[in-house]
């Protein structure tokens, strides 16, 4: 899951990056929350202080209480693995104090050119440097297990052996770890369908609700599907929370 924590105090501007990072999201199957907020607010700082996976920031620098910058100095002082983006409609302005803000910042956009496109390409370097592993490996009973994540349909439980079986493009392999220490292993492509399977949004061709079927891209199809995540998937266009 994919935190966007969203502060803009010009509503058509808020909508507008609203969008951008929702398509974004939407077109490469990534599972995602938006917070937006018009200022740097209470409920702001309270979502700051949760500990969320994944956190992106995309801070407006002027707003009716606060500086953007100041607000990221707050953020770095106990966040250091959130990636935070500035937006403002003065640039020139505010960047000496942007660079030299020492906030590691992944981008500062002007809202005057080009907003959405800029936004959109600093989205894929972020999911490309940061939040996109492709490998992972693991050893379990002495042998090294070394897997792609891209080739992972879905992995579930086997009760009865109190073994995990992963499903990929080319095999089926059967492990000891349990679903809940390969979930730890995996990155925000990997969700929880039903307690005895995790899948993975990427290879997902449609979900059906009615039917509680899950049809992947290779033909394959699962009925694992629990109802917090039927109702989920139907309040998928709900992800904006206006605080």
């Amino acid at each position: 899951m994919i935190n966007f924590i969203i502060c803009d105090d010009n509503e058509f501007f808020l909508m507008e990056i609203y969008n951008v990072v929702s398509n974004f999201c939407l077109k490469r199957n990534i599972s995602f929350k938006i917070f937006v907020f018009s200022d740097y607010n209470n409920d702001f700082f309270e979502v700051m202080k949760k500990e969320l996976d994944n956190k992106i920031y995309i801070l407006d620098i002027e707003t009716p209480s606060g500086n953007g910058i100041d607000i990221a100095k707050k953020i770095r002082n106990k966040d250091l693995n959130s990636f935070l983006i500035f937006i403002s409609s003065y640039t020139k302005k505010y960047v000496n104090q942007v660079v030299s803000s020492d906030t590691m910042f992944i981008g500062y956009i002007s809202k005057r050119k080009n907003y959405n496109e800029e936004l959109e390409k600093k989205l894929k370097k972020i999911f490309n440097l940061g939040f996109r592993r492709n490998v992972i490996r693991f050893k379990d009973q002495g042998v090294i297990y070394t897997f792609d994540m891209r080739n992972i349909i879905y992995i579930e439980a086997d009760s009865k052996k109190r073994r995990s079986i992963i499903h990929t493009k080319n095999s089926t392999i059967e492990v000891r770890l349990t679903l809940k220490k390969l979930k730890q292993i995996l990155d925000y492509r990997f969700e929880y369908s039903h307690r005895s399977c995790i899948i993975n949004h990427e290879q997902i061709f449609y979900i059906d609700t009615i039917v509680k079927v899950i049809k992947f891209k290779d033909g394959n199809n699962i009925s694992l599907l629990s109802d917090s995540f039927i109702k989920k998937i139907r309040l998928q266009q709900s992800h904006i929370h206006f605080m």
